[in-house]
């Protein structure tokens, strides 16, 4: 198992005037969902998914994720001209792939993910293999006995050489983001690459990886070329002033 998958080798900055091969990182909790004008910014396939979510922090990290895929889309057809509400997202069974759907150009292909308010989006309009997966890794947890339940058995001894819960924490979230964005790349269930070695998956798949740790948060980016993918935080009042709204 190469000790690269444990460096930090994602960059993340604070703040990006680039949007291309670009991971756009949100705190989700500062929105205030009832104050916004919701039909403008949704389609009305999102406004029904966003009603199903009961959970006020559900909320919030469902209309995060999609104004900011919006906000990559403008981005990258800045000459589409479009409303925000034209601008739909909806998962593809066919593909596993959630994709942009407007009324002038072919679905484009996007990623998510989200865990305990900070979310992740971003574009993949070239169709790559690619997948991203943010995983709070702050909270105390069983972590040997999760792995021996879940993981490889490799994976559970490089867990089980750590003495400190901090440490272990740190691995076995890594390990666990490196699976989801493995599954989120090559299309597969995570269920089917639990038990599997992820280190010996990634080089049998010849997907190349990079990772690192923020704010309690664990990100992994997994992609069949070599990744050269990037993170940025956007807080909600400039992806507002931006969009508009």
């Amino acid at each position: 198992m190469s000790s690269h998958y444990f460096s930090n080798t994602l960059i993340i900055e604070q703040q990006s005037q680039t949007t291309a091969k670009k991971i756009m990182l949100m705190h989700a909790a500062r929105i205030d969902v009832a104050s916004l004008p919701l039909d403008k910014l949704l389609s009305e396939f999102e406004l029904s998914v966003l009603e199903k979510r009961k959970v006020p922090s559900a909320k919030q990290e469902y209309l995060a994720t999609r104004l900011t895929l919006k906000y990559l889309y403008q981005h990258a057809y800045p000459h589409d001209d479009l409303a925000l509400s034209e601008i739909s997202s909806q998962f593809d069974d066919k593909d596993s792939k959630l994709k942009l759907h407007t009324p002038v150009r072919e679905p484009v292909w996007t990623c998510l993910s989200h865990s305990n308010g900070l979310i992740g989006a971003a574009l993949n309009p070239e169709q790559q293999l690619f997948g991203f997966d943010i995983e709070q890794s702050s909270k105390p947890r069983p972590f040997i006995k999760l792995a021996k339940h879940f993981y490889h058995q490799d994976e559970v001894d490089l867990i089980s050489r750590f003495d400190a819960p901090d440490e272990q924490a740190q691995c076995f979230f890594r390990i666990w983001t490196l699976k989801e964005a493995l599954a989120k790349a090559s299309a597969q269930p995570i269920a089917k690459l639990l038990a599997p070695n992820v280190f010996e998956e990634l080089s049998k798949h010849n997907f190349s990886a990079s990772s690192n740790s923020i704010e309690g948060f664990d990100i992994s980016v997994v992609a069949q070329k070599s990744t050269d993918w990037q993170c940025s935080f956007i807080n909600f009042n400039d992806l507002r002033r931006d969009l508009a709204f």
